[in-house]
């Protein structure tokens, strides 16, 4: 059986484009049909001859209203690594809250809101990434996303606990102009784990850094092994350990091995008993700086 020729373009274009394309052709027909337009990603009912009402919606349809390919920034299989949106901010709330094990209802006082999300983006919309799932029954969902910020401030100069360096929930410390960057936050929801997107999502901030021609990007990566060995050592000593390579710390170490060197154990950082409050100075310089275009 040949191919129409409606099918054989449709090839020409991307999952979820395909998807797009089709949910966009047939709510036209229907309009030419009935002489009604309607939004095909919004939900309307109908009422049958019999006085029945028929719902007509696509459960995993309504982000592809604001999916642009041109936002891509990375791909894995299924997902894409992109800016957040503020389609997409409340989600990216639900992935952090995932990542940490609570509920969307549980109180958290460093966990970030949709309120802040909105203001991060607002700030510094080509500094937040997230994570986005672009097929199957959780398509266009946020599955992991990361905050940072600009500042002046180098890694060289004293760190600032986690709530003072970043000045409020909703970044008031993050510098325009400033020539480095600071990691905030990265969370990939538990069940998206092992699979590439924290990779990508370090590479998408290193790239940043890059078309930004900023000096590098620092954070301080929380020793989260640290509760195995709280009866044995001081978090001090064990971070030591870990930076001598001698201990792998499951959060420290893997940026370790992600180019980011470590210079020293931070104490009383952010309150995290499993880390023991503290955690490593970790730097990444940019190779391709410029100092004849730093601002």
């Amino acid at each position: 059986m040949s191919k129409s020729h409606e099918d054989t373009e449709a090839l020409n274009y991307e999952w979820p484009e395909i998807q797009k394309r089709l949910i966009e052709e047939a709510a036209k027909k229907a309009a030419e049909e009935s002489g009604e337009e309607r939004d095909p990603y919004r939900p309307h009912w109908t009422t049958n001859s019999d006085g029945t009402r028929t719902l007509h919606m696509s459960f995993d349809s309504w982000w592809l209203k604001h999916f642009d390919r041109e936002d891509v920034i990375f791909e894995l299989p299924g997902i894409v690594i992109m800016n957040t949106k503020t389609w997409n901010a409340d989600s990216a709330v639900v992935s952090l809250r995932a990542a940490y094990g609570l509920g969307n209802h549980e109180e958290c006082d460093d966990c970030f809101d949709y309120a802040d999300v909105l203001k991060h983006i607002e700030r510094f919309p080509e500094g937040q990434f997230a994570a986005i799932r672009i097929s199957g029954p959780a398509a266009g969902n946020t599955v992991g996303m990361a905050v940072t910020m600009r500042a002046s401030r180098p890694p060289t100069a004293p760190i600032l606990p986690w709530r003072e360096a970043i000045g409020d929930m909703q970044l008031s410390s993050h510098e325009p102009d400033g020539d480095w960057l600071y990691g905030v936050e990265m969370a990939v929801h538990p069940m998206y784990r092992r699979k590439g997107v924290g990779t990508v999502l370090y590479d998408a901030r290193k790239r940043l850094v890059s078309l930004l021609n900023l000096r590098g990007w620092y954070m301080v990566g929380m020793l989260m092994g640290y509760r195995d060995h709280a009866d044995k050592m001081d978090a001090v000593e064990y971070g030591n350990r870990v930076i001598a390579r001698e201990i792998k710390d499951p959060t420290v170490t893997m940026q370790m091995n992600r180019g980011f060197r470590p210079e020293r154990v931070i104490t009383d950082y952010v309150d995290e008993s499993d880390a023991g409050d503290a955690g490593v100075l970790l730097v990444w310089e940019n190779p391709h700086f410029d100092r004849g275009r730093a601002t």
